[in-house]
This record gives C-alpha cells, sequence and structure tokens, in this order.
C-alpha cells in the first residue's frame, strides 16, 4: 500500500515539473480538403462541394442528376424539385425526409437541405434511385459514382437538330449503343432510319423548315422487340451522310451543301449562267489567260450535276465542273471564254449569277425622301447585276456592281449630299477587279435601320428602299413561354405563363406600333411544343425570335433580370442588347447574360434570338413587382427597346 502511495506521490509530482505534459495536444488548424466528385473516371465540377453531414455525405442535386442523364424541375411555391429520367420520376420537398420514386413513397436517410441556392441531398439516395452504384473513398475525400451496365434494351433519349462539323444534322441519342438500318425513298424527298430501341424523348417531331428539311418525325413500329423509325422530309434531292458516335450510342444524319442546279439562258446580246446551291453559300472568283478563262470556286458545296450542253454563242466554249476539294467542300466551275469579253458574277442568296455580254453602263442615282422612307434608285442602259452588302457597324449599306461602265458625269460627282434624315450621302467608287471595274455605291445613313431591295438582279433599274424606323417590314416572332397544361415556375396562384403571355401581348403591340409583322407562339392560354415554336419562326424565315420568361430560384432571395442565348455571334449580340435595355427599364439586379447551348427554341430558331428571364416569381420584391401593370409595360418597353437598339447597332 506504501510503495502505491509513492508512486500516487511522484507522478502528481511531474505534472506540477512539467505542466505542459498535463495540456492535451492542440488540434490541427488544418482544413480539410473540398470533396471531389468522379462519375466514370470524369471529375465532375460543381459551384457547391459535396459536405459531410451526420455521417451522410451530401451532394448538388441537379449536378449528379444531369450527370446520370437525369432532368431537374424546382417549384419554387412548393419547395420541391422533380427529378425525371427515360423511367423513373423522383419528387422530393426541402427538409423533408419522404419522398416519391414513381409515385411510391421511400424515406430518406437525410432530408433535402438547400445550401447557398443549391439542393444537396442524401448521395446514395440518388445515386442509386438513377440506377448508378456509389462509393466513398474517406482517406481520398472523394465520390464515386459509376453508371451501370446499360440494359439490352436500347432507348432513344435524345432527338435533336444542331450542327456537326459545320453541317446541319439530326442528333439521335440512346442510352446504349444503338443498332439501325437506313434507307432514301425512291423520289428521293424522304430519309428512313429504323432504329432498335424505344423511344424515351418527350418530342416525337422537329419542324424545322431550312434550306434542307421540311421536318423529322419518330415514332414507334413495334413493341416487342422494340422498334422505332424516324423519318425526315427533305426538301429536294438532299445529299446526307449517316455515321455515329465513337461508342456508337448516338446516329448523326448530316446534310450537305449541293450544286443543285445549273441553267444557261442565250439572248441576242448576253449569256445568263445560273448556279444554284441548296444553301447560300461562300464564293470566289478570278481571271486566267493563255486561254482565256473565268473560274468561280463555290464554297463548302457538294457537286451534284452535269456539265450543261452549252448552245451556239459568241462569248463561251463550254463549261466545266468538277469536285475541286473535299473536306472542306468545294466546286470548281471553268467558263472557257472565245474572246476577251465582259463578264459580271454576283449572288442572290443561293441563287449564282454569270452574265457574259457588253458592256452596261450605269447613267443615273436618284434619291426620292420622304416622310417615313428614302427610295434610292439606279439606272443602267442595260441589265446589270448587283450584291446588297449591309454593315451595321459602320451605318452603310454597298450595293456592289461588278463589271460596268459609268456615266462620266456622274462619276465626276463622286459624293452626293442628301441629309434627309435617313440618309446622309451617297458615294461612288470605281473598284478595279481581276479584269473588269466594279462599280460600288455605298449609302451612308444617320443610324443603320431597316430596308428593301425592291429589284431582283439582274435589271436596268435597281431600287433600294431604307425605311426610318428599324422595325419597318421585319418579322419577329414573340414567344410567351409555358402555356396550357404547363404553368412554368408557381408561387401561390401566381403562375409563369400567365405573366409571359400578358408582357408577351405588349411586345407584339409595341413592335406593330413601330412597323414590325408579329408572329405570336400563343395569344392564349395553350400548350406549345417547343419545335413547334421555332419551327413557325424558321418556316416564316423571321428576322428576330424572342422568348419571354420569368425565373425562379431554389432561394427565395434570388433575384433580378438574365438573358439567355445559343452560343452564336449573332444570338449573343442580341441578348446583350435586350439585356442592357431590359434592366434599364424596370431597375432590378443586373444578372448578365447567359450563355445556354441547350436551350430548344434558342438553339434551334436559324434567325437571331434571345431567351428574356425577366425577374424571379420566388422573390418577393421581383413578384410584387411583376403583379404591377405598369412595370410589365416598363418590361416590354425595355425588350422592344434592346431590339431596336441590336438592329440599329446602337450599344448604349
Amino acid at each position: 500500500m506504501l510503495k502505491k502511495a509513492i508512486l500516487v506521490l511522484m507522478l502528481i509530482s511531474v505534472f506540477l515539473c512539467f505542466p505542459s505534459l498535463a495540456k492535451a495536444a492542440p488540434k490541427s488548424k488544418t482544413a480539410e480538403r473540398p470533396i471531389e466528385i468522379y462519375i466514370n473516371d470524369k471529375k465532375i465540377e460543381s459551384d457547391v462541394a459535396p459536405i459531410i453531414m451526420k455521417s451522410r455525405t451530401m451532394v448538388p442535386l441537379r449536378v449528379i442528376s444531369e450527370n446520370l442523364g437525369g432532368s431537374v424541375y424546382w417549384d419554387g411555391g412548393e419547395k420541391t424539385v422533380r427529378i425525371t429520367n427515360s423511367s423513373k420520376t423522383i419528387l422530393l420537398k426541402i427538409n423533408d425526409k419522404k419522398a416519391t420514386i414513381n409515385g411510391q413513397t421511400v424515406t430518406l436517410d437525410a432530408p433535402a437541405i438547400i445550401i447557398k441556392d443549391r439542393t444537396m441531398v442524401p448521395l446514395r439516395f440518388i445515386g442509386e434511385s438513377l440506377g448508378a452504384q456509389v462509393y466513398w473513398d474517406n482517406d481520398a475525400r472523394r465520390v464515386t459514382i459509376i453508371r451501370q451496365e446499360a440494359r439490352q434494351e436500347a432507348s432513344i433519349i435524345g432527338f435533336s437538330y444542331g450542327t456537326l462539323n459545320g453541317n446541319p444534322t439530326i442528333v439521335l441519342k440512346g442510352d446504349v449503343p444503338l443498332e439501325y438500318a437506313a434507307e432514301q425513298t425512291q423520289d428521293k424527298d424522304k430519309i428512313v432510319l429504323d432504329i432498335k430501341g424505344k423511344i424515351a424523348v418527350e418530342n416525337n417531331a422537329l419542324y424545322i423548315y431550312d434550306d434542307y428539311i421540311e421536318k423529322a418525325v419518330i415514332g414507334s413500329v413495334q413493341q416487342d422487340p422494340p422498334l422505332s423509325r424516324v423519318v425526315v422530309d427533305l426538301k429536294g434531292d438532299v445529299p446526307c451522310e449517316i455515321s455515329t458516335s465513337e461508342d456508337k450510342s448516338s446516329i448523326f444524319v448530316s446534310f450537305v451543301n449541293a450544286l443543285k442546279n445549273i441553267n444557261v439562258n442565250i439572248e441576242d446580246s448576253k449569256v445568263s449562267v445560273n448556279l444554284v446551291t441548296i444553301k447560300s453559300t461562300g464564293i470566289n472568283y478570278f481571271f486566267l489567260t493563255n486561254p482565256d478563262r473565268l473560274v468561280l470556286d463555290i464554297e463548302n458545296a457538294l457537286l451534284s450535276v452535269a456539265s450543261p450542253e452549252l448552245p451556239e454563242n459568241g462569248y463561251i466554249e463550254r463549261i466545266r465542273l468538277g469536285q475541286f476539294a473535299v473536306n472542306p467542300n468545294t466546286v470548281r466551275v471553268v467558263f472557257d471564254l472565245k474572246a476577251d469579253v465582259n463578264y459580271q458574277v454576283f449572288q442572290d442568296k443561293n441563287n449564282i449569277s454569270v452574265i457574259f455580254s457588253e458592256v452596261n453602263t450605269v447613267k443615273q442615282i436618284n434619291v426620292e425622301s420622304g416622310k417615313n422612307s428614302s427610295a434610292i434608285t439606279i439606272v443602267a442602259d442595260g441589265d446589270i447585276g448587283y450584291e446588297l452588302k449591309p454593315d451595321r457597324a459602320n451605318r452603310q449599306l454597298s450595293l456592289v456592281i461588278p463589271g460596268v461602265g459609268v456615266d462620266k458625269k456622274l462619276l465626276e460627282k463622286e459624293t452626293l449630299d442628301i441629309n434627309d434624315g435617313i440618309v446622309k450621302s451617297v458615294e461612288l467608287k470605281k473598284v478595279k477587279g481581276s479584269k473588269n471595274y466594279d462599280l460600288q455605291i455605298i449609302v451612308n445613313l444617320n443610324s443603320f435601320t431597316s430596308y428593301e431591295l425592291a429589284t431582283t438582279p439582274p435589271s436596268s433599274e435597281i431600287k433600294l428602299v431604307i425605311y426610318k424606323s428599324p422595325l419597318q417590314n421585319k418579322v419577329i416572332v414573340v414567344d410567351p413561354g409555358h402555356g396550357g397544361s404547363d404553368p412554368g415556375a408557381c408561387c401561390g396562384n401566381v403562375q409563369e405563363k400567365d405573366l409571359n403571355l400578358d408582357i408577351g401581348l405588349k411586345v407584339k403591340d409595341l413592335l406593330e406600333q413601330r412597323g414590325a409583322k408579329v408572329l405570336m407562339t400563343r395569344d392564349k392560354d395553350i400548350s406549345v411544343n417547343l419545335y413547334t415554336r421555332a419551327g413557325m419562326a424558321n418556316e416564316i424565315n423571321a428576322d428576330l425570335f424572342i422568348s419571354i420568361h420569368i425565373n425562379a430560384g431554389e432561394n427565395a432571395s434570388a433575384s433580378g433580370t438574365e438573358t439567355l442565348y445559343y452560343p452564336d455571334p449573332e444570338k449573343k449580340a442580341l441578348a446583350q442588347a435586350i439585356q442592357k435595355s431590359l434592366v434599364k427599364a424596370i431597375g432590378l439586379a443586373d444578372r448578365g447574360i447567359v450563355e445556354r447551348p441547350g436551350l430548344v427554341v434558342t438553339r434551334e430558331t436559324r434567325m437571331p434570338s434571345a431567351l428574356v428571364e425577366v425577374g424571379f416569381i420566388t422573390n418577393n420584391n421581383d413578384r410584387a413587382l411583376l403583379l404591377r401593370e405598369d412595370f410589365r409595360q416598363k418590361a416590354a418597353e425595355g425588350i422592344v427597346n434592346g431590339i431596336m437598339n441590336y438592329l440599329t447597332g446602337k450599344l448604349d
């Protein structure tokens, strides 16, 4: 007993002499590394990293779901989030452990929560619910998600129209490698693809209406085994190339521009050669001697016609056609000439004209000024070709007339001062071409505006009408988002579709007051397919497409205005102009323009387009403003002013 007492006293003495030994070891101040997410060995970036909460790994819902092929929809009013893929619909409510999968109630280990405006959910629940295997590496602080091996039965999960290597392309995406058979109908106006697999896409039709395609429709041919058929209605005999992705899970049906027709017209004093391509494209031409010949290269085109029969004439010996290059494609047309002749080469959309004739002379230029327009008339002593080239940045319209003479008195003037409020002046420049002189008539404008070439080349008179309003005769499609059975974002009794329609109708009225022609994708509460909306604009060859929406956020503090666009220079410029003007008009926070490649209505429209998110229905202040008539009128005015600024090239 005495020995034990002595030992205890000795230990106490040591701690008293060395007090630092009695303190606990200090905690490490080194911060833990952020958790990384890998899906099928690919690192996934997220603005909000996963966290550990009560021994559960919580991950950003949208990032995980979309990388596993799901789509995410947020309802700010109900605080619910819906995730869908080809086989499942999952419904979660914030701060609620109960969820449903295809209508069946399940209980989560931890409820969905919001962190930094992002919905966070238990990793294992969302991963396994979307058919993936989930692993956690504690040492590496890494979430690894492996998509399970695909079913043998294929599903077509994507059906869209875009571009591949610069060519318009229908894209069919499967959840596994796809097997298919393709053929073109006997009259060559349709392409038919039979694909082994079932349809798992919402849209079954693409209304395209471009230079290649009318529409594409997908439907089921049989159920067991599943077989789907895609029918593409072509605009005539259009060359196409069918290829697949490296993993065979995507089928690409690409359409290629081609020289599809060539006509020769011989009159007493001239020979006209008209070459027609499927789609407008670039050209280059030059003159060679020994022997004399005119060479015309047509860019990005395949040759699909034979050299024409050439009747006896005084200008051309023969016309030779060839595929000069492939990838990129170039068709070369060679005119072997009989003598040193005058020629004109000009373009009108997809029509390329070459005229061999005596030299015609421009005799007069007249300008007639009116209250709302100015008309410029150019008179020649014979038919001449011409091209109109707009230059918005320099506020100019330039008429290029190749291979013509100019009346001496007219050329001596050089500049005609107009100053009528629309046109400042008209300049004449004679430019040396490869063999001939080209006349360039430059119209300097007070501001860039709407115009119309009222004549078609070749002609002996050219009439160019320039309007005071930049919106005059512009065809604009206004698209109020959602509608019918699709309410859009909701908050209480307030539905996005109603606000969109009201603002859209106000935009229509303002545009029409300024001379525009407006088509509404809907003017009442009806459902309209997204591809139908884009197809309507493409079918009428609209000048602009404006889609109007109201935003929603997972966090009620999210507020402000943003404009979404498909990555294209003109679409970006339109989005910038509308965003700047709209923010100025309504005074909400400027969230800027946002590149969104996946939006159907801006991706599928062939003209400049933008999708406007006026404000947040889930924000109390934004919503209160959106419910006011005067605020919605200001929003419409801001959108219209932005359109006008885009058309005039005004940056402020």
